[in-house]
């Protein structure tokens, strides 16, 4: 049914703009911690002429992949106990890790530099990949000191065309002229011609021998009248470092939380990942346990069907501009094969369309149009039920077709005094696009297998408002329709199983629908769905305290609910981020493996549901494009949602526009006539 103007609202774009930034957060932090973790590629090493002329007297000592943790506080006691100075090439995501040890360099008067955000060779990546360690490894410097540099420490052998584009870019190569792993320790004379005056000496802050390689080196050649400077200083230049500003520093420590927690969220997106697992295998053994032993107990009532039970019956449909269906839903119930009385009642709740009129005109007995001003779904039901004759009542929305042995099977559960609703079976009648056959495979495999779970179980917690038998007792008992939430065909529900009452669903009461032919539709209409359940779930949260009927829906129900409509849908993005972080990041190809084995378990469940319903098996090939699109689709709204109740906002009623597919669903429709009065009695 459309919903009524007066209660139309508009999603504030906080809750978007919560959902993209969440979004955006994990896939970054995901992203930035795979990144890091990597090294970039290593270039053999070779010997080279530097690319800055050192003065004599000096050696320029330059360490790279630095910092480390157990070696580099070694280093630096043995520079400061030689007075002596260094420069330190460091690794951005070293930085992150300890970024005490550089602001230490940075007080002590060393120089700074910078190899990029993972230790290894830049040189060797591509250009956009290159600038990007290179920004990244700026920030770290940023968030642990405050600073950039104009440092870079290139390996021997890098190619030309990187130097001059490092050169082009501002920073300042250093190439070594000599590397420690070649020098002569144990031969004094070769070891002064080796790393004599004017010589940059490149060492890898990787152990022990590191720190003896700094000791050597400064007792032998500090004795021979040499200087150990830095970069700057054997230059004679300024110190490389400028001050960084608010925005790199601030990126900076974003990335290096990234990059120190992102292991804790891999850890946890592992975990929901095995949620999601176990949820998807336990939803489809109960579907298949469970709908299975449903349908063997309708084998057995067909084998032995007790008496057909054919009480008079009022048909309540609240209207709101309705004029596409209306029509067809009034000729569809009253051309019934259900013998005896059936009342229809069409309240019209200020519509604007001519709703009404359209019904007037059709001049049918039996049917009655009652007008009242716009007040909502819930106060429409309540006057119909008022105006009502009979004591089963069955509630219908104005979009909705019967076929003519639809209520004739939705009340022979009433037989039972027991019972209190009877659920139908929805159809999808607009099912030809590819939206209509995913919200097809939606419906068979999800809301009516859901019911036949749940019925079996004796905790249904919802009766739709397409198609659904009440009785009035039942409906007095829970104080009529609350307009509380607004999903008041879950509240409703779950308050006559909470009185005592049983709920029950016959899948052979189909009624076609029409659904959303749009995404903007379709999102707007589960949006609504989702947030009024999540409100009914709230307001009967205290239920599963209860003893009896009552417990049962808190205890199974709700739970069935929070598992399967609340916790599954949010474990989705994580299925999806895992997938993608798997196959383009962290180079796990088996996560592509883990998602067609959770698709191949969603077929299955579908194929299953649409076997039980009678339905064709063709529609499952759209199932795994479903999974890419609508999929998203679906927990987005279950976001959202929660997003909505988080920030306190209430969701009012979204008007979705109705194309009159429901009434063309089946040939004919206008062949729909109302029986003869005569069969009613």
């Amino acid at each position: 049914m459309a919903r009524h103007r007066s209660q139309v609202g508009r999603i504030p774009w906080a809750h978007w703009i919560t959902v993209v930034i969440g979004v955006l957060l994990l896939l970054g932090t995901l992203t930035i911690h795979a990144y890091s973790v990597t090294t970039s590629p290593e270039a053999e090493p070779t010997r080279a002429d530097g690319t800055v002329d050192v003065t004599d007297n000096t050696i320029a000592l330059v360490i790279h992949d630095s910092p480390n943790p157990k070696w580099t506080a070694r280093i630096l006691d043995a520079l400061r106990r030689h007075h002596a100075h260094a420069t330190f090439m460091v690794a951005g995501t070293r930085v992150n890790d300890h970024p005490e040890l550089v602001r230490r360099m940075l007080d002590e008067g060393h120089d700074i530099g910078i190899t990029g955000l993972r230790p290894g060779d830049v040189t060797q990546l591509p250009g956009w990949q290159r600038d990007l360690e290179l920004s990244l490894a700026q920030q770290s410097l940023a968030a642990a000191i405050g600073v950039h540099t104009r440092l870079f420490g290139v390996r021997p052998n890098a190619s030309d065309e990187a130097l001059r584009t490092l050169e082009h870019d501002g920073y300042l190569v250093v190439k070594p002229t000599s590397d420690a792993l070649s020098l002569p320790w144990g031969d004094l004379p070769a070891l002064s011609a080796v790393a004599g005056p004017g010589t940059v000496v490149r060492m890898h802050d990787n152990g022990s021998v590191t720190v003896d390689e700094v000791n050597g080196l400064l007792s032998t050649m500090s004795t021979r009248g040499h200087r150990f400077a830095t970069m700057s200083e054997a230059l004679m230049m300024p110190r490389p470092h400028d001050e960084a500003g608010l925005g790199s520093r601030i990126t900076g420590h974003l990335t290096a939380a990234a990059q120190n927690h992102g292991g804790t969220l891999v850890i946890v997106l592992n975990a929901l990942i095995i949620m999601a697992a176990l949820l998807a295998v336990l939803r489809t053994l109960m579907q298949l346990g469970l709908a299975n032993t449903a349908r063997r107990l309708a084998r057995e009532r067909e084998l032995n069907p007790p008496p057909w039970y054919s009480p008079p019956v009022s048909v309540v449909v609240p209207a709101y501009n309705e004029a596409a269906n209306i029509v067809a839903t009034v000729r569809s119930l009253l051309a019934n094969t259900h013998m005896a009385d059936v009342e229809v009642i069409v309240v019209d709740d200020g519509s604007t369309d001519g709703t009404a009129d359209l019904v007037l005109a059709l001049d049918l007995p039996g049917v009655r149009v009652i007008r009242q001003r716009n007040a909502g779904k819930s106060a429409a039901l309540n006057t119909g039920i008022a105006h009502a004759t009979h004591d089963i009542l069955i509630l219908v929305d104005g979009d909705t077709v019967f076929e003519p042995e639809t209520i004739g099977h939705l009340v022979q559960p009433m037989a039972d005094a027991s019972v209190g609703a009877v659920s139908g079976n929805t159809k999808v009648a607009n099912r030809r696009s590819l939206l209509g056959r995913w919200q097809h495979l939606e419906y068979c495999a999800g809301s009516n297998l859901d019911r036949q779970i749940l019925n079996a179980l004796q905790c249904i917690p919802t009766v739709p408002g397409a198609i659904g038998a009440f009785r009035r007792e039942a409906l007095r008992d829970v104080g009529g329709i609350s307009s509380q939430t607004i999903a008041e065909d879950t509240d409703l529900t779950i308050a006559i199983t909470r009185a005592g009452w049983r709920v029950t669903y016959t899948p052979d009461a189909r009624a076609w629908t029409e659904v959303p032919a749009t995404l903007g539709a379709l999102y707007r209409q589960r949006y609504r769905w989702s947030f009024g359940t999540f409100q009914s779930m709230w307001k009967h949260r205290h239920s599963w305290r209860d003893r009896g009927p009552s417990g049962r829906m808190g205890r199974y129900g709700l739970f069935y609910l929070f598992a399967f409509q609340l916790l599954l849908p949010l474990l989705g993005p994580a299925m999806d981020v895992f997938v993608l972080y798997g196959m383009f990041i962290a180079e796990a190809p088996y996560a592509i493996v883990v998602w067609l084995l959770f698709l191949a378990i969603q077929t299955a469940g579908a194929g299953y549901a649409l076997y039980l319903d009678g339905e064709s098996l063709r529609p499952l090939w759209g199932l795994p494009l479903q999974q890419v699109v609508y999929r998203q689709l679906t927990y987005l709204v279950v976001i959202q949602s929660i997003v909505t109740a988080l920030h306190g906002a209430q969701l009012k009623w979204q008007t979705n526009v109705r194309t009159g597919q429901a009434a063309r669903k089946l040939s004919g429709v206008e062949s729909f006539e109302p029986k003869d009065p005569a069969r009613q009695h």
